[in-house]
């Protein structure tokens, strides 16, 4: 590791007290220019090693990025789901029009929007969905006027349920709650699943990127005593190291990018033409996301673990 980047600008500042704006620009673009360097150096240097690095991390990266694809499908998901809940009260077919606006009127005091609906209106939606004429298959309408109550909150809706079943009239009380238990189940599963998985791969990557950078900085004691006799700052000392972790993380972050970007890209499309309803969350709005996490994860945890060995090793 040569010095003659940072020595002699070094020791005249320390001589003139820092003293001038251009000066200090100097140094600080000299010091740069070492640290990036010298920290590209080493990455290429120990190339097996940071090859290592480089795919451990990036396999934690993976387990991130597919947890989080997961947990933010299934949160559209229990949102959409959460959107259509509706508790449907069945009116027994004996009701008066003057029954009817009563048990309305206390639907309406349970809160939420309410909606009666009518056999006739009912009939015609069958109709809708089965893309067929009902009514020419039966002699009468088979089906009961009913009132949907659309809570507020998807929370509130059991105990409108609830209470809709004890009005007077009602016949039989219907809600898609079930659903929506299973599905927050299942997103709390993944994110537990998904986020112990990321924090095991991600410590056993920080081992190995921390392992890399200790043996970098026991192959360089002697240059590294030479930098402190001659006056360098402990920062200017760690930086080209903390340069090497952190080209770790970039090459571990690309290197799980362009894996995951494809996969998903194949599976939204796979899932678009088997259940064109389903609402997943499109490429572009992946990309970032994605790009935001596994930076922010793969660079800091290179980083950290960099910064630890560092520290340790100068210690010693």
């Amino acid at each position: 590791m040569a010095t003659s980047a940072f020595r002699d600008p070094f020791l005249r500042s320390r001589r003139h007290g820092w003293s001038g704006l251009r000066q200090r620009i100097d140094i600080t673009r000299a010091a740069a220019s070492y640290a990036l360097g010298e920290g590209w150096r080493g990455f290429r240097r120990n190339g097996l090693m940071s090859a290592a690095s480089v795919m451990t991390l990036s396999s934690a990266l993976l387990g991130l990025g597919t947890s989080v694809l997961l947990l933010v499908n299934l949160h559209l998901m229990s949102t959409r789901v959460e959107s259509q809940l509706v508790a449907v009260a069945y009116l027994r077919a004996d009701l008066s029009p003057q029954r009817v606006e009563q048990v309305l009127g206390a639907a309406r005091r349970l809160g939420g929007s309410v909606r009666f609906v009518s056999r006739q209106e009912a009939l015609r939606r069958l109709e809708t969905a089965l893309g067929m004429a009902v009514a020419d298959l039966v002699r009468s309408n088979p089906l009961p006027d009913s009132i949907e109550v659309r809570p507020d909150r998807p929370a509130e809706l059991p105990r409108i349920a609830s209470a809709l079943r004890r009005l007077p009239g009602v016949e039989e009380v219907t809600y898609g709650g079930r659903a929506v238990d299973r599905i927050l189940a299942a997103t709390r599963l993944v994110r537990w699943l998904g986020g112990g998985l990321s924090l095991l791969l991600g410590a056993v990557a920080g081992v190995v990127v921390a392992s890399t950078v200790r043996l970098t900085v026991l192959a360089r004691r002697s240059e590294i005593e030479i930098m402190d006799l001659v006056g360098a700052s402990r920062a200017l000392i760690q930086a080209p190291f903390l340069v090497e972790g952190g080209l770790q993380g970039i090459c571990a972050t690309l290197l799980a990018l362009s894996l995951l970007a494809p996969g998903y890209a194949g599976l939204v499309r796979v899932l678009d033409r088997a259940w064109p309803t389903w609402p997943l969350l499109p490429l572009h709005g992946a990309i970032p996301l994605l790009a935001a996490v596994l930076l922010v994860g793969g660079i800091g945890t290179a980083l950290l673990s960099s910064a630890i060995a560092i520290r340790r090793c100068l210690r010693t």
